[in-house]
């Protein structure tokens, strides 16, 4: 307690030490007083009575005598009836009843005596606060009635209109799932996540771009040195109450007035370490990088990344603007406004436009659904033109939004719950798995990918990243210095991603993903369905990717990236009965006889003498039904270009074209190549 108020209770005068239960007992030393007097009375008048009971001289006053005594009489039964309470009561339960009358209205949380706090250290000149009849809050309410607190750090960036505050999280997950919003979505994937470092992940602080409004640092701390000033008030009590009754008359006869002096001494605590805190913080937030030339947005109309011209940088001195804002409470200057101590960072003078080129692409091939290649058309041209600055991250559900009607997606095959459903927005799937493959060459990180439930056919297994609204997301971040464009579009049944920037990854050394099948997963057990359509099902599989880095000296290393599992379609079979009572329909219907064998399967025969390339009784199955596909399509498979170095030993329809660097029919220049093959926006 020492080191945030001081106990000045032995200045005390000690007849303030006992307040409220000194006055109680001075009540009930009066009653007893009183008392006293009273039966000292009454034996005063039986002894008058006796002396002049035995007086021989005088004639007895019979009238007088019996007068005496019935007057003494009425006397001590009026005394003793008022003592009692009344006709069933005693004295002892009417003090007690008094009391606990008194101590009812006094609220057992306020301080019931004068105590003087000094708290001349939060705002100089106050005058002693008297918190006797406060409560904790009261009293918190009295000192912050003291002083004004508005002590503000203003941002002296010269280039302010430049600067862009970061988003900082509000520390809270705030994005919802499929399942919360009631959604069923292809969630069963192998999930694949990487924490990249956030220089604003530990940021507390919400300043304003211009200002940051430092927190009152005194009213975080008056909570705690209250409650110790109350727990010890209430210690102090609880002792006085003990001291012996005597002891209380005593003092309370010789009470005398003194000169008030202060009880307890709040002092400020040491805000040094909390205010360097908030300072580097503040720097952090307030850092503004210089501007090299990068590109800074998308001409939708002329199909150009836009580059901006060269901008300073600043960087705030965290160290010297806290010894201004710890100068500024040392002297009681809570209402200050501070300008931060910075310095601007000069931006490179040299041209940076001719650093920019394609440092990652890759293409898919679609299917000839129109519905579903519009869908991916949409997406791609939502994505199309993003720019991310240094550090920031891209998701594609924020960027492409959801997937409805009224924005021109349609409806086409897609999964849910392991059902091949038409669902509006279907096949942009396929966007987001073309554009983490070119993420992947680019040498950026990608931060989040699920993988589909069963395994696709337009990427090889364990290469793709399925979204859905409002999850599974697509996201990956933009580590490296520069700014960087994504460049998406469809067209000709091909899916097309591109990530323009500096490079990334060293001169001469480029990366690719592959993967392989590690197994086979056996065909899950059939389910009896007694509608429907019947299906085979097919096994699922579990598949190992690779980083293949190809370095500039020619050689290669083979590193695991990640790993996939895909589950199996379950087969459809019908019940016996359904499926007896389809045979028999396709055996009327075709003029035969239906029947099942020791196996309960249905088999149909030929009447008898009826002539025909087959007279013998032969099994007939169920009208044949496709088996469920890993791909929710009614078209072919696609079929993709064959790629420029030796594939992994995979399934031959999901062969890649696989880029590195531009695309030779699109050129070497941002002008030649991004203009004149850019995407069909809009549609």
């Amino acid at each position: 307690m020492a080191d945030r108020f001081g106990d000045k209770a032995g200045k005390r005068p000690a007849s303030r030490a006992r307040g409220q239960s000194r006055a109680r007992g001075s009540q009930q030393s009066e009653r007893r007083s009183t008392s006293s007097r009273v039966s000292s009375q009454n034996n005063t008048t039986r002894s008058s009575n006796i002396r002049y009971s035995r007086r021989p001289d005088r004639e007895p006053n019979y009238g007088m005598i019996i007068g005496s005594v019935v007057a003494a009489v009425i006397l001590v039964g009026g005394l003793v009836f008022a003592l009692r309470g009344g006709l069933g009561g005693s004295s002892d339960s009417s003090i007690e009843e008094t009391t606990y009358a008194v101590e009812e209205t006094l609220d057992p949380n306020s301080v019931h005596e004068d105590v003087y706090l000094d708290i001349s250290s939060f705002a100089a000149g106050a005058q002693l606060l008297n918190i006797n009849g406060m409560n904790q809050q009261q009293v918190k309410d009295a000192i912050k009635a003291q002083y004004t607190w508005n002590l503000v750090v203003n941002n002296t960036n010269p280039l302010l209109s430049e600067f862009s505050m970061p988003e900082l999280s509000s520390g809270d997950s705030s994005s919802e799932t499929a399942a919360e919003a009631g959604i069923q979505a292809d969630n069963d994937g192998s999930e694949q996540t990487v924490e990249v470092e956030n220089p604003y992940s530990s940021i507390t602080i919400r300043p304003e771009a211009s200002s940051f409004a430092v927190p009152d640092l005194i009213e975080v701390n008056l909570d705690e040195m209250i409650a110790q000033i109350f727990e010890d008030i209430k210690s102090k009590e609880t002792q006085e109450t003990e001291e012996s009754s005597s002891e209380n008359e005593s003092e309370s006869s010789t009470e005398t007035e003194s000169v008030v002096t202060a009880d307890y001494a709040l002092a400020l605590p040491d805000f040094k370490s909390q205010i360097n805190d908030y300072m580097s913080q503040l720097a952090t937030v307030w850092k503004m990088n210089p501007k090299n030339g990068d590109i800074t947005s998308y001409d939708r109309d002329t199909g150009e990344f836009v580059f901006g011209g060269s901008v300073d940088g600043y960087e705030l001195n965290a160290e010297t603007t806290a010894a201004k804002v710890m100068e500024a409470i040392n002297n009681h200057n809570y209402s200050s406004q501070i300008d931060a101590d910075g310095k601007t960072v000069s931006a490179s003078l040299d041209s940076i436009k001719d650093k920019y080129k394609i440092i990652g692409s890759f293409t898919t091939k679609t299917t000839s659904n129109s519905i579903r290649n519009g869908n991916i058309k949409h997406a791609a041209a939502a994505i199309n033109g993003t720019v991310l600055q240094p550090g920031e991250e891209f998701s594609f559900n924020q960027t492409v939004g959801q997937r409805t009607e009224e924005k021109g997606y349609g409806g086409a095959p897609a999964y849910n719950e392991g059902e091949v459903v038409t669902e509006v927005g279907g096949g942009v799937c396929q966007v987001s798995s073309t554009l983490y493959n070119a993420v992947f060459r680019a040498g950026l990180t990608t931060t989040y990918r699920r993988s589909h439930t069963f395994a696709p056919t337009y990427v090889t297994p364990g290469t793709d990243a399925t979204v859905s609204w409002p999850g599974p997301d697509y996201k990956f971040v933009n580590d490296s210095d520069h700014a960087i464009g994504i460049r998406t579009w469809y067209s000709d049944q091909t899916m097309n991603a591109q990530i323009y920037g500096v490079r990334v990854l060293p001169e001469g050394v480029s990366w690719e993903l592959v993967s392989e099948k590690a197994m086979d997963l056996p065909v899950p057990d059939p389910v009896i369905i007694t509608e429907g359509t019947e299906s085979e099902g097919s096994a699922g599989s579990e598949w190992q990717a690779y980083k293949i880095i190809h370095k500039a000296d020619g050689t290669t290393e083979k590193v695991k990236d990640h790993y996939t599992h895909y589950s199996g379609h379950t087969p459809k079979k019908y019940s016996p009965e359904i499926a007896a009572s389809i045979a028999a329909e396709q055996a009327a219907a075709a003029g035969l006889t239906a029947a099942t064998d020791e196996n309960g399967q249905a088999v149909v025969e030929t009447p008898a003498g009826e002539s025909g390339d087959s007279t013998e009784s032969t099994e007939h199955e169920a009208v044949e039904r496709p088996e469920d596909n890993s791909e929710p399509e009614e078209e072919d498979e696609p079929v993709h270009e064959a790629p420029s170095a030796p594939a992994p030993e995979t399934s031959a329809e999901t062969v890649h074209e696989y880029i590195e660097g531009p695309v030779p029919v699109l050129g070497d220049s941002l002008n030649e190549g991004l203009i004149e093959e850019g995407p069909v926006v809009g549609g």
